[in-house]
């Protein structure tokens, strides 16, 4: 029943936007009583946390096999990056309900954004940086250089999918390039 409701929910929530679907249209559309949903979720916000889980677990379980399978580090990085680009773009509504959203409050965001397991997923973009740079970096440093990272990866996407309609160099191109870019920023000046 659980999954029933989330993916009667992803339905709803990609068709009419998160801010729209109550509740009790929910348990509707589900089949199951008001009640019943409540048992299974306390809050709609519950079962978007939950969907975006499903989303992350899917990236990044792709993300790990292709770190796996590249032993130069540089290469690893730009692929992972690359690879972290193209699901948004080959997922848009996946992207639209993880970033864009109505009706969800930052505090509701940030509870997410804590959790530990997705820290950890996270934590594979800055271990590749770490690997491509080579050298060892201050904490600072390398914090500085992983948010350039996720930066110009969610800028990359979001601007690709968002204003699809300027003629943008190729995705391949934009990753390789901002990778190149933090790899060689100085970041003490």
């Amino acid at each position: 029943m659980r999954r029933q409701i989330a993916d009667c929910a992803l339905n709803l929530f990609q068709e009419n936007g998160y801010d729209a679907v109550s509740m009790r249209r929910l348990a509707g559309e589900a089949g199951c009583t008001v009640k019943t949903l409540y048992r299974y979720f306390d809050r709609k916000i519950d079962i978007l946390r939950m969907l975006w889980a499903n989303v992350f677990e899917a990236l990044f379980d792709g993300l790990d096999a292709i770190a796996a399978a590249e032993p130069d580090p540089v290469r690893r990085l730009e692929q992972v990056a690359q690879a972290y680009v193209e699901y948004w773009l080959h997922n848009r509504e996946h992207y639209f309900l993880v970033f864009m959203s109505s009706g969800v409050s930052q505090s509701d965001v940030s509870v997410f954004v804590g959790e530990d397991n997705l820290v950890q997923r996270f934590g594979l973009l800055r271990t590749c940086l770490a690997d491509a740079l080579g050298t060892e970096y201050d904490e600072d440093t390398l914090a500085l250089k992983e948010q350039m990272l996720l930066c110009a990866l969610h800028g990359t996407a979001h601007n690709l999918i968002t204003i699809s309609a300027y003629p943008w160099a190729p995705p391949d191109r934009l990753i390789r390039a901002s990778v190149a870019g933090i790899l060689a920023v100085d970041t003490d000046t």
